[in-house]
């Protein structure tokens, strides 16, 4: 029977302790070694990074956010100026068919990670549009809001609704299809960041 003494315990967590150290000791000499790409992974696994950011503050009037012959195209009409609920200007089209609110938001710096939280699928987007991440809110039988990021800060929300006429119209049941389709429009007329 083998007995250990403290000393001789000692000796062998010192030794084995110094050799699993040297194991671990940069074998380069202490030169860091280069990135193997790891925020680039970091960044293509996060749902929210917008690969093509958009300068969304490059079109002061929101009502220019739809091209004129778009808003034809949308039967829209004629747009007013308002205010989003975060302070910033925003613009509506209304008419008896439908309602259409484009609100920027370049004030708040949360871009869609905001949204995405408390919104989305567990923080993550739940829509995606023209390869934007996207998120509905206020989804209803007529109406539906789509956020989209435009870069890591920027976002814009658009909103949908049936009007009172608009109810015969097919392309209208499903209000989000339309908040994605006008999104996509939008992102058509914001330049690169």
């Amino acid at each position: 029977m083998t007995v250990h003494t403290t000393r001789t315990t000692l000796a062998v967590t010192a030794s084995v302790l110094l050799l699993g150290l040297a194991g671990c000791s940069p074998t380069t000499g202490g030169e860091p070694e280069p990135s193997t790409g790891g925020e680039t992974t970091a960044a293509a696994s996060d749902p929210l990074h917008i690969d093509k950011p958009k300068n969304l503050k490059a079109v002061a009037d929101p009502c220019q956010l739809l091209t004129s012959t778009q808003v034809q195209q949308l039967k829209a009409g004629t747009p007013a100026p308002g205010q989003s609920e975060w302070g910033q200007t925003s613009c509506t089209w209304r008419n008896q068919e439908l309602r259409i609110d484009i609100s920027p938001d370049t004030v708040q710096g949360q871009g869609l990670r905001w949204m995405a939280k408390t919104a989305g699928d567990n923080g993550k987007p739940n829509a995606n549009v023209n390869g934007y991440p996207g998120v509905r809110y206020g989804v209803s039988r007529g109406s539906c809001g789509t956020y989209v990021g435009t870069s890591d800060k920027d976002l814009f929300l658009v909103y949908f609704q049936t009007g009172s006429e608009g109810s015969r119209n097919p392309e209208y049941a499903d209000p989000c299809a339309m908040s994605d389709k006008i999104a996509g429009m939008v992102l058509e007329n914001i330049p690169p960041a």
